[in-house]
């Protein structure tokens, strides 16, 4: 359970440390953190159609400016965590691993509010001070623990400590409500398509997107083909 617990956490620290890795190779996106969390815990097929299905949920969700959106690499962990756990599968990944991923957010905006400004008034000291070593290494690893260190050791506590009740809370939620929140593992891709839309919609390309779904919906051309034969 203890290596378990390690190795969820260096998954978290492999999505929020995708700067570092891959720049802006979006690892920390679902769809990469569902199967690495899958693979830790020994069920890979489960934790690829979680991250799948977490992904179309999240595919609008983007930063933009002082906008922060929920935090994926919480919900991608956390939720192929109890989807795996539980046994209930997607539904179980929405009801863990979104609410999940406001608290993570949460604690990371108290980390900015309260302990950024800490390290923030060392590197002006140590720029002061003409001390250019120190202050490279007080913004990497200051900035670091702020950004990463909060977030990942909460997941590793959900995990540690989650797993061992999951079961009985998912059997205290009605049975209407867990049906319902597998409706909603359906309409929630939809919504996030929606979102990404809305943010990329033009007239310029609206026809195409109306003879795309035209082909995939009426036609059953498949998804992949659709845009070939729009193109």
């Amino acid at each position: 359970m203890l290596l378990k617990t390690l190795l969820i956490g260096l998954v978290a620290l492999i999505g929020y440390g995708e700067y570092y890795l891959t720049g802006r190779g979006q690892v920390a996106r679902p769809i990469v953190i569902g199967p690495l969390t899958g693979l830790v815990l020994g069920h890979l097929t489960t934790g690829i159609e979680v991250g799948a299905a977490l992904e179309l949920a999240y595919i609008g969700v983007i930063e933009i400016g002082a906008s922060v959106p929920q935090d994926m690499v919480s919900s991608g962990v956390l939720g192929t965590v109890f989807a795996i756990s539980t046994g209930k599968g997607i539904s179980a990944a929405l009801t863990f691993g979104l609410p999940l991923s406001m608290l993570v957010l949460l604690v990371q905006n108290l980390a900015y509010v309260f302990i950024a400004p800490l390290y923030v008034a060392k590197c002006d000291q140590y720029a002061r001070e003409g001390k250019p070593r120190k202050l490279s290494l007080m913004a990497f690893w200051g900035g670091t623990c702020v950004n990463f260190v909060p977030s990942a050791i909460l997941i590793m506590l959900a995990y540690y400590f989650g797993t061992g009740f999951s079961s009985a809370i998912v059997g205290f939620i009605p049975k209407f409500v867990q049906d319902g929140l597998v409706v909603a593992s359906g309409l929630l891709p939809a919504f996030g398509f929606a979102m990404l839309i809305q943010q990329i919609l033009r007239k310029e390309i609206v026809p195409y997107l109306i003879l795309g779904f035209v082909l995939a919906a009426y036609l059953k051309v498949p998804i992949i083909a659709s845009p070939l034969l729009v193109w």
